[in-house]
């Protein structure tokens, strides 16, 4: 698999939404599906509240095999954190992909003045804990029995990871 990485670009509008197109019939439990229209995507854009990495194929550069964003406030008090949500295509899943984008999107992060990242995992969300874990963020903390898992009518825990960039 081929890709170069790089931020986002008012040109990978169309293939990021075919991404979140792809998330949505999924029915995943993330933030990226909650994206109503493609014209949302555009505040992700030369953003510097909005820090958005896109992974793009090689072969089939109409395709964002992989995303990586980091949210922060522009306050004086809070610009060097970033909230971190990644997502992967289907396809290229599996392949350590977006534990690479990550390392790349946190070094051109902390060139933004970003100090310390963190990401919300749901405990039942074993894949991305375990790539968050390669990426040597550290568990911080557990906001226990956050939502209900409507299929398994079970309890899921939110779990709080960090890392520290400087």
């Amino acid at each position: 698999m081929n890709y170069h990485f790089r931020k986002l670009k008012t040109t990978d509008i169309e293939k990021l939404w075919s991404l979140i197109e792809l998330l949505k019939n999924e029915k995943v439990d993330m933030s990226f599906a909650e994206i109503q229209n493609k014209e949302k995507l555009l505040d992700f854009i030369d953003n510097p509240a909005e820090l958005t990495y896109v992974a793009i194929s090689k072969e089939n550069p109409n395709q964002v095999l992989c995303l990586v964003k980091g949210k922060r406030e522009l306050s004086k008090d809070k610009f060097h954190s970033v909230l971190l949500s990644a997502a992967t295509h289907p396809n290229a899943r599996g392949h350590g992909l977006v534990a690479r984008l990550t390392n790349f999107a946190l070094k051109e992060m902390k060139n933004e003045g970003v100090s310390i990242a963190r990401i919300y995992v749901y405990s039942n969300n074993i894949a991305s804990i375990n790539a968050i874990k390669k990426l040597d963020f550290v568990h911080g903390g557990t906001i226990l029995r956050h939502h209900r898992n409507r299929e398994t009518d079970a309890y899921v825990d939110d779990l709080i990871f960090h890392k520290i960039l400087d």
